[in-house]
């Protein structure tokens, strides 16, 4: 880094970066499906390991073994998605090269400081807490600060893939994460290590990919460290100001309210063999579902960061396209697996697993909800329009938590709360998808001024 004023110009950095950009010249050169296609079959790999490594998984993991797990893991996600505290938003609508290489710089710098955080609150926090949910996180607390740096740090990396049409590294990781996670998890599991081994796994997963696209990105791109300067990552700071004081927060409320929190609401609330088997639910089923999704989503992205200043019109084609299509291909899923899983699961997975079978019809309404906007629900913050993203996540927020804390309370069992949880994500999905077409509307009404 080099202190003063002088950065690299514009020009000298797209040179030095080239070498990087052309090697996916004939990618973005391509038709949005085919970016799509392309980020299908690397997602669809990954996922298809995970999902056939999954049967061995449950004969060497327990459900109640399985649900811890998913506490750590719904933890991570959640707050792993403010390690960056929203920078990694703008990397995808930077101006330019060098607007590019200093919000990589701050953001590399914020996920530092932030996992510092997280560290010294860990170790200052006691070893028995009177949550019995946050008792199990305890005993993962070193693994905490370094699966938080490696999502974090794959979120940057992930933006920057996706700002410079690199969806065939983002590809890789998906595939290097399917394979890595659940294989060590899996050697773990015959070592006897138990729930931990599950942890490690997941944090070796994510590892694997964090590092992928980082060797790509940074280590062989000297031009982005060249274009760094303290007056530049001043710059980035305050022009996208707007995403650490509320994208960046807005996103932790969108990860809790999407379905992450429900593991360790029904882990406190009811018992962590429930979560178990939403666990279960989830990696099997609503991870194929996500395939396609987050193939959409990265490559909707991508194109929507340009369109959105330079073309509202297509950005309004590119909802109405994917939308629709998004919800066909989640209905058609759902209800294969419904049909199916009353024989597959004790074939697949052990009788242990039967119980999970009513959990899966409840929570799927959910997942067709939040699958079909899942492409496209960075939009409000694609758009700049920060304060109302975070406004509805918020609402949802506290819909999905009071759909499972009211039943709770009065006395309802797990399986009808999950049910109310599911309608309280439609009825957020629908007022999303009207929110992002008003505010589609008012950009185009804007341009056309």
């Amino acid at each position: 880094m080099r202190a003063g004023g002088s950065t690299a110009s514009p020009t000298a950095v797209g040179r030095r970066l080239g070498s990087f950009a052309r090697r996916f010249a004939w990618l973005r050169g391509r038709s949005f499906a085919a970016n799509v296609a392309f980020m299908v079959t690397g997602t669809a790999l990954g996922q298809a390991a995970s999902i056939v490594l999954a049967p061995v998984l449950t004969r060497l993991y327990s459900p109640d073994q399985f649900g811890y797990l998913s506490v750590y893991t719904a933890a991570l996600m959640i707050f792993s998605v403010v390690a960056v505290l929203g920078f990694e938003l703008a990397i995808p609508i930077s101006a330019n090269d060098t607007e590019l290489a200093n919000l990589l710089a701050v953001s590399g710098a914020t996920l530092a400081a932030t996992t510092g955080i997280v560290g010294l609150v860990l170790w200052l926090f006691p070893d028995t807490p009177d949550i019995p949910w946050l008792a199990q996180l305890m005993s993962y607390r070193l693994l905490l600060p370094l699966g938080f740096f490696c999502l974090g740090g794959y979120f940057v990396m992930v933006a920057a893939a996706t700002r410079a049409g690199a969806f065939r590294d983002i590809a890789a990781t998906r595939i290097s994460q399917g394979l890595s996670g659940p294989l060590s998890q899996i050697v773990f599991g015959m070592l006897g290590f138990g729930a931990p081994g599950l942890a490690i796994g997941f944090v070796i997963g994510q590892s694997s990919g964090t590092y992928l696209l980082f060797s790509r990105m940074i280590l062989k791109s000297p031009g982005i460290r060249a274009a760094i300067s303290w007056r530049g990552m001043r710059v980035v700071l305050r022009r996208y100001a707007r995403f650490p004081l509320v994208a960046g927060w807005a996103r932790l409320l969108d990860m809790a309210g999407s379905g992450t929190v429900l593991f360790l609401l029904f882990s406190a609330c009811y018992s962590s063999e429930i979560a178990g088997f939403m666990f279960l639910i989830e990696r099997v089923v609503a991870r194929p579902l996500f395939i396609v999704s987050t193939s959409l989503m990265q490559v909707f992205i991508g194109e929507a960061g340009k369109s959105v200043q330079h073309d509202p019109a297509l950005l309004k084609r590119r909802l109405r396209q994917v939308v629709p299509r998004q919800f066909v291909l989640s209905a058609a899923w759902i209800v294969v697996v419904n049909l199916l899983a009353g024989w597959l699961f004790p074939i697949a997975f052990g009788e242990q697993w039967n119980p999970a079978i009513p959990y899966l019809r409840a929570l799927s309404l959910a997942y067709l909800a939040v699958a079909t906007l899942h492409p496209v629900s960075t939009s409000l913050q694609i758009m700049e329009r920060q304060a109302l993203a975070a406004v509805w996540q918020a609402g949802r927020l506290v819909l999905v938590v009071s759909s499972v804390i009211v039943p709770w309370k009065l006395g309802l069992a797990a399986l009808p709360a999950l049910w109310l949880t599911s309608i309280a994500q439609v009825m957020a999905t629908i007022v999303m998808l009207a929110l992002i077409a008003v505010s589609v509307e008012r950009i185009q009404r804007r341009a056309a001024d």
